[in-house]
């Protein structure tokens, strides 16, 4: 009978029965069964976030265009932000940039309609003295009326005639910019 018995032994399974080799064998079979076990668990794991990577990729993909065009819209605003610094330096140093601003807007009034020209005190001062600067060749004086206002920046103007309002401030030109740009999206 023992014959029969020692035939049913498992793989595995200590041969004698010698407690040592007993425990040294259940210690090797629990370690590969606890190794089994872990690396089962570690793959699970390693799935579940190699998915969550795929996703978040995915996702970034899909706001990658959102984020170019915020960057777009930020630099556009950037730039602007800059030429408008610019600009207002350029108003300070070169006084005549307000003469010029005040003809080209003066050439898209009638000849002969009467015009007042708000101005900036300071340009007030200087448009003053310029006036006669104003006049294009070969065209007879107009009634023109120039008012220091202090609403007006510095190298921009308003100019009030009969049929509407001409509007030469820097700064709604500024704004007429990015409405142009941004009128699509903000």
């Amino acid at each position: 009978m023992q014959v029969a018995a020692s035939s049913r032994r498992f793989e595995g399974q200590p041969s004698s029965s010698d407690p040592r080799q007993i425990e040294k064998t259940a210690y090797e079979n629990g370690f590969r069964q606890g190794e089994k076990a872990g690396l089962e668990i570690a793959e699970r794991k390693v799935e579940a976030m190699m998915r969550r990577y795929a996703d978040t990729i995915l996702e970034i993909g899909r706001l990658k265009p959102a984020l170019y065009a915020r960057a777009e819209r930020d630099v556009v605003k950037l730039a602007l932000e800059v030429a408008k610094k610019v600009v207002h330096r350029e108003v300070q140093i070169d006084r005549e940039i307000i003469q010029t601003l005040v003809r080209v807007a003066l050439g898209h009034v009638a000849v002969k309609s009467a015009v007042t020209i708000h101005l900036h005190p300071a340009d007030y001062s200087f448009m003053l003295e310029q006036r006669a600067a104003l006049t294009r060749p070969g065209e007879s004086e107009r009634e023109m009326v120039l008012l220091a206002d202090k609403s007006i920046e510095r190298g921009g103007c308003l100019i009030e005639t009969e049929c509407g309002d001409i509007d030469g401030r820097i700064e709604e030109e500024f704004r007429e910019v990015e409405r142009t740009f941004f009128s699509g999206g903000e």
